[in-house]
């Protein structure tokens, strides 16, 4: 094990940050999550992140002379182990502030999350105008 540890190149943003994270949040949005939480840099909110966070390697493979099998193996070759000793690995990031929107709030195109979010910066607004602003395309069937 190798602690890499990555210096500033510039000062750092001083202003207030908040994090929206939910269940589909994975990889390094879970890492920059968690590091404003530990560095006391953020305030994290919304819902458990999926605590994907491994790196793995694909390999391919193939068997068989006349009736080729193509199968594959993925290898698990690095995991993250956050300052705290933890790693994000089917932990996910548990939020500072649980908020999530509620199935009418989904369904009508409203977004309290990140309404809240905003008014925590000092933002007036909506959870219908916080909706719009990435609204939520539903999947064709």
């Amino acid at each position: 094990m190798k602690p890499q540890i990555a210096k500033p190149q510039h000062d750092p943003f001083k202003g207030q940050l908040i994090v929206l994270v939910d269940s589909e949040s994975a990889s390094a949005a879970e890492l920059f999550a968690r590091v404003m939480q530990l560095e006391k840099r953020g305030k994290v909110i919304g819902d458990r992140s999926g605590g994907l966070v491994m790196e793995g390697k694909s390999f391919e493979h193939h068997a068989g002379a006349g009736t080729i099998i193509s199968y594959g193996v993925s290898v698990t070759d690095a995991d993250i182990i956050m300052t705290d000793g933890n790693s994000l690995e089917r932990r996910g990031v548990t939020p500072d502030e649980v908020l999530l929107p509620s199935a009418s709030d989904l369904a009508s195109g409203r977004d309290p999350v990140m309404a809240h979010a905003a008014e925590l910066l000092g933002v007036k607004m909506s959870a219908e105008d916080a909706g719009r602003l990435f609204p939520y395309e539903w999947p064709k069937d």
